[in-house]
Parts: structure tokens; C-alpha cells; sequence
């Protein structure tokens, strides 16, 4: 039977005992290299916070150069760890988790590359691409905000950029046939213009005679 994981054995471990340790930097019942471990989560958590994004390569990074006995290869599992104790991905938007795998496929490609597999590396790098693109076309709630209205009667049209008409002159231009030869003039169908001289307000009857004019 294969034994623990450090991330397994934690799991297990009381709530309030984790929490004293993580306060005072202390346990007596705690081994130390499982306490090592849980320091080694927390500064992940820190360098996350700092960094401000799930780049698994760069926390690792930095990671190393706070604890430089750890190899890349056990700083990468001590992020993944981390995401996994803390239960990141109940709070990490699904923008930041494709992010993350588009870190592990350039990664994947990375080594692909060294073992000179470049049909997979492509491949790996082609899915990496879809990753950081996918966001671009995915539905932001910011976007779907209701417009905001204001109404006042205080407000008026000038104040907004438009110019002020007079009926006087609105009615001129009516009793001119100015607006049935604007619509007649229009690109439109027979029941297109039909339905601007309605909503104009415009009798069919007074455009038919200006059109035979």
C-alpha cells in the first residue's frame, strides 16, 4: 500500500490543529516535514497574491527562491497542492483556470520539444492557444449591466447635444411634402415606406398625390 501524500495527510489532520500551527509557526504533534509543508503552501498563497494570477511556472519560481532545496519539478506539485488544499477553484474565475492550462500546455510543449516530439508539442501549443483566446469570446457578467436611466425635469434636449426644433417650422416642412419625398426617396420596398408614412403620422392618401406630383 503506497503511503500518504504530505497533501493527504493534512486532509486528515484536525482544522483547529493546522489553524494553531499556521498561526504561531508551531506544533508538538505535528512532524516537522509536514509542517515544512504547510509553510511551503502558504507562501504559495502569498506569491499568488502577489503575482496576481495563476502562472503554475512563475509561482514556482518564486517559490524556489524562497525555499531553494525544493526542485522544479516538487515546486510545481506544491502549487497544485496549494490550489487543492485552500480550494482556489471556488473562488478562481473559469478566465483564470484557462490560464493555468494554458501554462501547462506551453510546458508540455516545452518537453515535447526537448524529446524532439514537435508534431505533439504543436499540437500541445495549438490547445494552449485555444486556453488564452477562449476568454475573448466568453459572456462577461459586467456586460449584461442594465443601462442607467435618468429622468428629470430639469433635463432638457440642448443639454444632451441636441438641437432644439420648432413645431412651427416641423409643421412647414409637413405641409411642404419635405418628409413624404424624404421616405419616398429611401432605398425601400412599397410596404417599408408604408410603415414609415404610418409611424410619421403621414396620410397615404396626401403621399400618393405628392409622389404623382
Amino acid at each position: 500500500m503506497n503511503e500518504p501524500s504530505y497533501l493527504e495527510r493534512i486532509e486528515i489532520l484536525p482544522a483547529e490543529v493546522i489553524a494553531d500551527f499556521r498561526s504561531t509557526g508551531r506544533s508538538a504533534s505535528m512532524p516537522v516535514p509536514l509542517q515544512q509543508f504547510i509553510r511551503e503552501l502558504d507562501a504559495v498563497m502569498e506569491i499568488r497574491d502577489i503575482l496576481k494570477f495563476n502562472n503554475i511556472s512563475a509561482i514556482a519560481r518564486e517559490l524556489r527562491k524562497r525555499y531553494p532545496a525544493l526542485s522544479h519539478r516538487t515546486a510545481m506539485t506544491r502549487v497544485y497542492d496549494a490550489l487543492t488544499f485552500f480550494h482556489v477553484d471556488d473562488n478562481v474565475s473559469n478566465d483564470v483556470w484557462d490560464k493555468i492550462y494554458a501554462d501547462k500546455m506551453e510546458d508540455l510543449a516545452k518537453l515535447c520539444i526537448i524529446n524532439n516530439k514537435e508534431e505533439i508539442a504543436y499540437k500541445c501549443l495549438i490547445r494552449a492557444h485555444e486556453y488564452r483566446t477562449k476568454r475573448e469570446s466568453r459572456i462577461r457578467p459586467e456586460d449584461l449591466q442594465a443601462p442607467i436611466f435618468i429622468i428629470s425635469p430639469n433635463i432638457k434636449p440642448e443639454d444632451l447635444g441636441y438641437e432644439k426644433a420648432s413645431l412651427l417650422e416641423i409643421a412647414r416642412k409637413a405641409n411642404e411634402g419635405k418628409y413624404i419625398n424624404m421616405i419616398d426617396s429611401l432605398p425601400l420596398t412599397d410596404e417599408e415606406k408604408k410603415k414609415l408614412y404610418l409611424d410619421a403620422g403621414i396620410d397615404m392618401e396626401e403621399a400618393q398625390e405628392v409622389e404623382n406630383e
